[in-house]
This record gives C-alpha cells, structure tokens and sequence, in this order.
C-alpha cells in the first residue's frame, strides 16, 4: 500500500470573505456603516440579539466609549482584508497533522474581529468553515461569566484598535500554531535515566511562571467551551489571551497521541475568580506592559474513577509525553526557549482524573520529553500532600524503572503512589518487550473525553 502522503492531513481553504464576491459585498456593507453607539453596533450586526451588547451599554458605559473611539480602526482593518492577507488561502490543520501555521498578530486579530462580528455566519458552507467558530453563545448569553468573557473580548479588540491607530510593532509580530504527533517507546531510552528536575509549588499560578512553556488543561477540541458556558482553566486562559481563540478555527480535534502548541500569546486582560465566578477585572496592559505565554495543549481522559485502568494510564501519559515533547518542534525556525514547561493537577477537575496520578505520569513524560524542569502547581489541593512528602523517595526510582511500575500495577484511586512505591519491579527492563511494543502500546487505548456540542452548528 503507498504511504498516505502528510499533506493530505492539511487542508487550505478560501476561508477569508474577500475571495466570494457576494459574501464581501455584504461584509463591505456591514463595515462601511458608521457607528456611534452600541446599540447601533447591536442592529447593525446582531439584529439587536445581542445580550452582551445591550448590558454593556447599560452597566459598563465607559468600556463602550473606548471601544467606541478605536471601531473605525477595525473596521479599516476588515476593509483591508486583501492586503493583510495577500494569499487568500489558510490552512486548516487536521487531525494527526504535523505542521505550524505563522500569522501575524494583525492577521489574528482580523480572524478574531470576522469571528465576533458573525461574518463567517454569512456562508458558513460557502467558506468551510469549521462550524463551532461561533460567538453567538456569548454575544447572546446573560451568563455572569460570559459576560466578563464578552467584555475581554471587547477590551482585547479596543487595545487592538489602539494600536491599528499607532501603528504598533507588536501587531507584525509573529504568533506560532503547531501541531505534532508522536508515538513513545520505552527502548528508545537508556536504563539509567534520572528523572527530570521539578519544582513544587503550593501557592501560585501557571500564568504567574517563569517556565517558557505552560500546559493548557485542553478538551480533545481546543478551546473547550471558551465559546460557550465553560469557564474552567483552558476556557479562562483563551478569555484573557483571545488570541488562542483563533486556534479554534484553525485545528481539528486532537487525536490520542498529537497535540498543540501556540507560541507568543499575549495576556490582554486581568481576571479573578473559577467557573462561575470567573470575572473580568480589566486591561491587563498598563504602561506598555506586555505579559506573554507560550502555550501546550494537551487533553486528558474524562473518567470519574480517575483515570486508572490501564488504557487510560497509557493514554494519558503518551498524550502528556507528545504534548512536552513540543519543546523541541522546530526548535530554530520557531523560537528559542528554554526546555521549563509549568503545569498542574491537569485533567484532575470535571475531568476527574486522579492527582497523584496525573503528577506521575506528567513527571514521567516531561523527562522522556527532555525537559529541564518541571514547574508544578499544586492550587493547595490536599490531595497533593503525599506527593509532597513521597518526593524524595520517587526521585530515587529512575525514569525507566517508574514507567514499568505505573502501566505495570493494578491502580486504585487516592492509593497511586502508595501501590507504586511498593512494587519494586526485580526485573527491572526484562519487561519492557512487553510494554515498549510501539504497536501494542497504541491499539484499543482509552479516548479522551470532549463535549460533542462543542462541533454542532449554532443556529
């Protein structure tokens, strides 16, 4: 059989309104209008739909007026789509892809801005374009927490209208889209190998890190329900860092053993809060401070008993191993990073994967993945505190010797470590003919959990 060529995982679509002469005929029309006020913004775009619009106006008058003063600069950005996308073409990275797509910060932007507006909801069919690319859940929502989504999404769009209006070099900087896939065998590592170094810490956020990469706690499809009613760890970071939300139009679902990683995000406003008490707290720039993030998404299995049988321990650590692995993807035509990833109790919250667990398994990946240092967060889970007090005694078991003791035990929830530490494997690597089988590792392995209604059409 001849091998399936890695392009056909690509996809270029004419997503961009400006190659279908009707579509851009209605776009022009849109953004030739003048606005003054919200509620005109409202009827122009939203048939006055829009909940988020009209509570805006109402409570928070004086982020309408900025965003008001800066709208003809995005406006003038849509009517210049020809020029800022000189090819009309975008890829579209599918699953299993090993690939990257380089956009400017203006080109995302503008991606963003056709998003907010409803335009690809002109011809969704017409463009291709991937259907759960919608902002009607929040524009329409008077959910507490998509509100403040909204009103990041209305302060990321004013600061990048301000800067259309300076003309800012930080809008030609590059932002990465990559995708990789990887398989893992055991064999390919010596006996002997240490784990990687790793820093607890008790206090703190992910987003407060200096690691140049930290772990988006993604779903299958990336960005979860950022576009919906979620409001948990991927759903906060794409609302403060829109521009991971482009990410969404760009990539399929992941499959069990790829993952993505998005470089030079920046952190456009400030938050407070989880789930439904997630609040928007304003502009995170002040005084030209720019805070910048270099994301890895990876997905975990969604199961309430945690995560322990022995496909989903499998599944779970190869997802983590492909993800860190990113570190190294194209390392000198992307960005020059040091090998520090930030992570946490990933997949440990509605997913209800088990914390020591997932802790293992993401030490373990992370050293196959050559990374230097782990940073990880703990959120002052208790859950946490044997780790903390069995630390020193995992260091003491080599990378090798580890992995044959976690896919080899019969795992019990809350018990992980504990099972683990005591089944000293005499055998040491005789195993790992049986376990480093590249083909036998990757048949029948548990899938991910992700919501379906995250793909549906929004009507």
């Amino acid at each position: 059989m001849k091998d399936k060529d890695p392009k056909d995982s690509i996809q270029v679509f004419s997503y961009l309104p400006h190659k279908y002469k009707d579509i851009w005929e209605k776009t022009q029309a849109l953004f030739n209008k003048e606005i003054k006020t919200i509620t005109e913004l409202n009827t122009l775009f939203y048939n006055g739909q829009s909940s988020l619009l009209k509570e805006i106006e109402k409570n928070y008058l004086e982020e309408a007026k900025e965003f008001l003063k800066v709208y003809n600069n995005i406006r003038s950005l849509v009517l210049n789509m020809e020029k800022i996308f000189e090819k009309d073409e975008i890829q579209f990275l599918r699953t299993n892809t090993t690939n990257k797509i380089i956009l400017t910060r203006k080109q995302v932007a503008l991606i963003f801005i056709l998003g907010f507006f409803n335009i690809f909801y002109l011809d969704m069919k017409k463009m291709n374009v991937y259907s759960r690319y919608s902002f009607i859940q929040i524009l329409t929502s008077k959910q507490g927490a998509n509100l403040s989504k909204g009103r990041s999404f209305l302060n990321y769009m004013t600061v990048i209208g301000k800067w259309l209006e300076e003309k800012n070099e930080l809008l030609e900087e590059k932002i990465t889209f990559i995708r990789d896939k990887k398989d893992f065998n055991i064999k390919d590592y010596p006996d002997d190998l240490k784990l990687c170094n790793i820093l607890i810490n008790k206090e703190g956020s992910l987003f407060d890190s200096e690691a140049s990469f930290y772990v988006d706690f993604a779903n299958q499809f990336i960005g979860g329900g950022v576009l919906g009613g979620g409001n948990v760890q991927e759903e906060i970071l794409f609302s403060v860092e829109p521009e991971a939300i482009v990410s969404m139009f760009l990539m399929e679902k992941m499959s069990d053993n790829d993952a993505i990683r998005i470089d030079n995000l920046i952190q456009y406003s400030k938050y407070s809060g989880y789930g439904r008490n997630f609040k928007y707290e304003g502009n995170a720039i002040n005084n030209n401070k720019i805070i910048r993030h270099n994301i890895i998404a990876i997905d975990a299995v969604c199961d309430s008993k945690g995560g322990i049988d022995k496909k989903s321990v499998e599944r779970d650590f190869i997802k983590a191993f492909v993800g860190f692995n990113l570190i190294n993807f194209d390392e000198e035509n992307v960005v020059k990073l040091n090998k520090t990833i930030a992570t946490g109790n990933w997949g440990c919250g509605v997913f209800g994967g088990d914390f020591e667990l997932k802790f293992i398994q993401q030490w373990l990946a992370a050293t196959y993945a050559g990374v230097d240092t782990l940073y990880y967060y703990t959120f002052s889970q208790k859950e946490m505190n044997t780790v903390i007090k069995k630390l020193e005694e995992i260091k003491l078991i080599n990378a090798n010797d580890l992995y044959l003791r976690l896919i080899g035990s019969t795992l019990v929830k809350h018990k992980v470590l504990e099972i683990i530490l005591e089944n000293d494997i005499d055998e040491k690597l005789s195993k790992i003919n049986d376990v480093g089988d590249n083909d036998n590792n990757n048949k029948n392995k548990k899938k991910s959990c992700c919501f379906d209604f995250f793909v549906k059409s929004v009507p």
